[in-house]
């Protein structure tokens, strides 16, 4: 018998690697294409699963703080979240998702929640377009008496506006994903959290 059982292993073993299931040829097909086209297909995976959240009305605040600059983009995610803001747990959760999601975004000397301009021995202000917006926005919380996370409208318009010119005809190269793009993507993470709260708030 437990010859028996271990012949069907060892044969149902030797049959996978020869005739290998649909999902396996599914899998190498995807290791095989190019790291753009992997990388369309998981976003399309990835819209079609939000779209369905969307509809069903759950996991809106995991959705959004997943991927930020989606959620921007992605209106009806948005209207959801706003339709939803009235209720205080769910208002809760999205400020403690929020406050988060800021805090772990952290660049440079200045992007960060505490600013330390030691941190570096050659702090990246002195090259980092992204470094100098964050220091002027540490700037403005000082002199408004405001904090990283709890800011006002004038400090975060300034930084918004700062970095919009600074992106302006610049795109993410994910496929080498440098310096350059690393900071890109962080300006457009910090942009979009902040435009973020201000359309649901309002």
């Amino acid at each position: 018998m437990i010859d028996f059982i271990f012949t069907n292993i060892l044969i149902s073993a030797v049959l996978s690697v020869i005739a290998p299931s649909e999902k396996q040829k599914e899998i190498r097909h995807f290791n095989s294409l190019p790291q753009k086209e992997q990388r369309e297909i998981k976003e399309t995976e990835k819209r079609k699963r939000i779209e369905f959240d969307t509809k069903s009305n759950v996991n809106l605040i995991k959705n959004c703080f997943e991927d930020p600059i989606f959620c921007f983009e992605y209106k009806p995610l948005i209207n959801r979240i706003k339709e939803n803001i009235k209720n205080e747990v769910f208002a809760t959760e999205f400020n403690n998702s929020f406050n988060s999601s800021f805090k772990n975004v952290k660049f440079g000397c200045f992007c960060r929640e505490s600013f330390d301009p030691d941190i570096y021995h050659v702090c990246p202000i002195e090259k980092s377009q992204l470094d100098l917006a964050c220091q002027k926005r540490q700037k403005c919380l000082f002199e408004q008496n405001q904090t990283w996370i709890n800011s006002n409208l004038k400090c975060d318009s300034e930084f918004v506006n700062y970095l919009e010119k600074f992106k302006k005809g610049k795109y993410i190269d994910y496929d080498k994903f440098d310096n350059e793009s690393i900071e890109l993507y962080n300006s457009q993470k910090l942009t979009s959290l902040i435009n973020i709260k201000r359309e649901i708030t309002k």
